[in-house]
């Protein structure tokens, strides 16, 4: 497993090299089956496009990442079953950190309709075609639409949203992910933003949808805080979180 590293925001470019991943005939036939049985076990999942990396190229001033299309199933298997070495995914994909007014992270456990049910996660996620400008995909573009969908905010909105910005670059972990993790400061209050959450919540129930986050969470913007809350065992956590917590914690020394 290669450590954790979670450092300053640096330009990142993401280029679509406008192929494929072509995999074994057996590896494929695994991932086939293994889909086959999400969907008979009831999951409603979506067989959507994955970018993996294929190619990753550091300067003194900037990361460049090469980028394959894969999808869904292949990303699933290697995160559930096996990491296909070679043959695996390695994603790069968005997260954003959200702060109120008074002071506190906000963030969530992933509701029991998503495929990572239970994990503790800033909103964010995986790039798609929909980010593509071009050859090379756009991180604001994405992260501003997942604030949107998961989280109801609008970064356009000045008079809530006071700060956005790329903030930092986490790398390494057992997965070997990337997550390009923005900041985003509101002038809302905890509570505030908990009930503006809560309509939004109420508002997908009429349309028959679920929010993607099961649970809020919110965290004070404190070290022990942010310490004690990390070293519960009981709780299940996307890799980048703890690292990026602790990163945040001693900045706030």
């Amino acid at each position: 497993m290669k450590p954790f590293k979670v450092s300053p925001a640096q330009e990142v470019t993401v280029r679509f090299s406008n192929k494929e991943v072509r995999l074994p005939k057996e590896i494929q036939t695994k991932i086939d089956s293994y889909w086959q049985e999400l969907l008979d076990s009831g999951k409603s999942y979506k067989r959507g496009e994955v970018f993996t990396v294929t190619h990753k190229e550091v300067t003194e001033t900037a990361v460049n990442i090469l980028v394959e299309k894969t999808d869904y199933a292949h990303y699933l298997y290697c995160q559930n079953k096996e990491s296909l070495e070679e043959n695996g995914v390695h994603i790069i994909h968005t997260a954003v950190l959200v702060e109120t007014s008074d002071d506190h992270f906000l963030f969530g456990e992933m509701g029991p309709q998503t495929s990572r049910h239970g994990i503790i996660q800033l909103c964010g996620g995986g790039i798609d075609n929909d980010d593509l400008e071009g050859e090379y995909f756009n991180f604001k573009h994405n992260i501003i639409k997942e604030l949107q969908e998961e989280l109801d905010i609008d970064v356009t909105d000045t008079s809530r949203v006071t700060y956005f910005d790329e903030a930092y670059l986490k790398e390494g972990g057992p997965t070997d992910k990337m997550t390009v993790i923005f900041r985003v400061v509101l002038s809302d209050t905890k509570e505030e933003f908990l009930g503006r959450y809560s309509a939004f919540v109420e508002r997908l129930k009429t349309k028959g949808e679920d929010p993607e986050f099961g649970k809020i969470i919110v965290l004070k913007k404190d070290k022990q805080e942010i310490t004690s809350f990390f070293s519960q065992e009981e709780i299940i956590l996307d890799e980048y979180m703890k690292p990026l917590f602790e990163k945040i914690a001693l900045e706030l020394e």
